[in-house]
Order: structure tokens, then C-alpha cells, then sequence
């Protein structure tokens, strides 16, 4: 059994704490927040966890086998190397940190003190990524070329950071989980339209060491919220919705027909859709596996996929789009 410390439970620490709590192989001892009216709502839902104002408690508690954090980010590194320093293994929501600098400190302390680090990229267990990853991995579109996503949706109230560190940490942790290499590199364009002072609306390109080229187009402009990812190789394309049901998420779309190269006078010429198939996506919910997949590598020693690696090169991007966007 692993003794789990949550320290946050804003938004999203909830919905960890649920997870964790569920997974028979987790125990939740101690969940922390600044806030009064948060602890008391998690009280109210699990009258067996013990609540905290202090997140020290839980960092010094000796039972506690791995830290949770899912605070605001600039918090993330202190907490993440406090934490591995008394022992503990640390999960820390997306982004993994603010800055590249201290992405690299997490990794490099998780890897001197042994600790495990997985970064809550949700979308690396979400079952239809896994149906992407396994057809690619197996063949189905041969050589791969090209990533094109777009994620759209309408922008928070109220807001810290640009669209592109709020959005684009999803996209990224899927392409380079997809093609299995990180960019050498990252050109982004952006502009602030309805939301003064920051970008909500931005294009990424980025080009990788094999060849391949990914473009992610990010926007907080539309209340419709759009998912679509596609994934073009020499055999055909993929084209995953996340919005659609299971048996339509993914589709593969093979090559297609063509006959208008070298055909003869009396040939109608006509190009179009060859074989279309759905792929099969098993279900499971994204954060189940992905708290699984965490205790799975704390009990192992074997990294999880969205370990702290991955994390930081996420990171990385996020401060060369920044970058490439103010021109510096």
C-alpha cells in the first residue's frame, strides 16, 4: 500500500484526490490547502482523511510514501524538492514547473535521491492517445511525416498565464509521446485579441531531429470546443476527435484513390477517400490509469511515460514558443 499526501485541492486536487482514493493499491492519509472552506469540502466527502493547512505536515510525515501536488506552479519546484528531500516521490500537475531551470532541478534531484516523478499529462493515458500510440508503433501509417492538432475552447474569467502555457501542455505531451523524440525546434506566433496583455490565440511549429514536423494551433477565441488531432504517414492519416464518442474518436484513412496521374482520355478522373476505419480505443478514464500507472512505478522503480523527463522537455517548449512569440 502507498500513503498518499495531497497537498492542493483547488480545481483539480478533487478530482486526484478521488483517484487516489479509489485505487485499491493507495491510501490517502493527508490532503493540505490554505483555504478553511476547501478542507472542510474534502472532509465532508472523505471523513477519513486527515486535513492540513500546513503542507510541511505532510511533507515531514514519515508515513507518507509520495506527495501530490497540485498547487500553483510557481510552487511546484519547492514543494517537488522538499518532498524527494524527506523521502517521498512526487506527482506534480501540468506544467511541471515555470521555468526550464527548475524542471531540470526536480530531474536532476529525483535523479540523485532515486525518487519517482510523474507530471500529470492527462492526456498520455487518455484511451484513445494509447489507440494512436499502438497503431503507429505497429506499422499502420508506415512512415510517419507530420502532427496537426487544434485545441479551442473559451478562455477563463480570469487568467495568469497566455493560452499557450494554459493549452498547449495537452498537445505537446502527445506528440512527443506519439513520435518518441523531442524538437530541436520551436517557432510559435501568437497575438492577444479579447484577453488584454496576454496571447489567446497561437500556432507552434516544431521540427524534430528525425524529420518530422508538428503544427498545434491554440485558441481561447471560440465558445465551441474543438479537439482534432490528425497524423499523417506514407500509408494514410489518423484523425482523433476527443469530443466524439469511443467507436468514432479515432478514424484511419488510408491512402486514398487517385487516378489522375498517367491516366488515359477516355478515364474519368476522380481522387478521393480510399479505406476509412474506425480504431478500435478500449475505455478506461485517463486519471485512473494515470494514477495507476504512478503507483505502478513507485512499486517498480520503472518511470512511468509522463515522468519528470517528459515533463521538463514540455516545459522547454512552452519557454522557446514564449520566446519566439516576443521575438527574443
Amino acid at each position: 500500500m502507498v500513503n498518499i499526501g495531497v497537498i492542493g485541492c483547488g480545481y483539480w486536487g478533487p478530482n486526484l484526490i478521488r483517484n487516489f482514493h479509489q485505487n485499491p493499491d493507495s491510501c490517502v492519509k493527508k490532503v493540505s490547502d490554505l483555504r478553511e472552506g476547501r478542507l472542510e469540502f474534502i472532509k465532508g466527502l472523505y471523513p477519513d482523511i486527515e486535513t492540513v493547512s500546513d503542507a510541511s505536515s505532510i511533507i515531514n510525515d514519515a508515513s507518507i510514501d509520495a506527495v501530490v501536488i497540485a498547487t500553483p506552479v510557481v510552487t511546484h519546484k519547492d514543494l517537488a524538492i522538499q518532498a524527494m528531500r524527506s523521502g517521498k516521490h512526487v506527482f506534480i500537475e501540468k506544467p511541471m514547473t515555470e521555468s526550464t531551470a527548475s524542471a531540470i532541478e526536480i530531474v536532476e534531484e529525483a535523479k540523485k535521491l532515486n525518487k519517482i516523478v510523474a507530471v500529470g499529462h492527462i492526456f498520455q493515458f487518455a484511451p484513445a492517445v494509447t489507440a494512436l500510440k499502438r497503431e503507429i508503433d505497429n506499422g499502420t501509417l508506415g512512415k510517419v511525416f507530420h502532427y496537426s492538432s487544434q485545441r479551442i475552447n473559451l478562455g477563463p474569467p480570469k487568467t495568469t498565464v497566455d493560452v499557450v502555457w494554459d493549452l498547449a501542455p495537452h498537445d505537446l505531451s502527445i506528440v512527443l509521446y506519439l513520435f518518441n523524440e523531442f524538437p530541436h525546434k520551436v517557432i510559435a506566433r501568437g497575438s492577444s485579441n479579447l484577453w488584454e496583455g496576454y496571447v489567446d490565440n497561437a500556432h507552434i511549429l516544431l521540427d524534430f531531429p528525425s524529420g518530422k514536423t508538428a503544427h498545434i494551433h491554440l485558441s481561447w477565441l471560440s465558445s465551441k470546443k474543438t479537439r482534432r488531432t490528425l497524423v499523417f504517414g506514407e500509408n494514410g492519416n489518423f484523425e482523433y476527435d476527443e469530443t466524439l464518442p469511443d467507436d468514432k474518436k479515432v478514424i484511419f484513412y488510408d491512402k486514398g484513390i487517385d487516378n489522375r496521374l498517367n491516366a488515359k482520355d477516355n478515364v474519368a478522373l476522380k481522387y478521393g477517400e480510399g479505406e476509412v476505419r474506425p480504431i478500435e480505443v478500449i475505455k478506461g478514464e485517463p486519471l485512473a490509469l494515470e494514477v495507476g500507472a504512478f503507483i505502478t512505478a513507485i512499486k517498480t522503480g520503472v518511470p512511468s511515460i509522463n515522468d519528470g523527463v517528459i515533463g521538463m522537455e514540455v516545459v522547454k517548449i512552452l519557454e522557446q514558443a514564449t520566446k519566439s512569440m516576443i521575438g527574443k
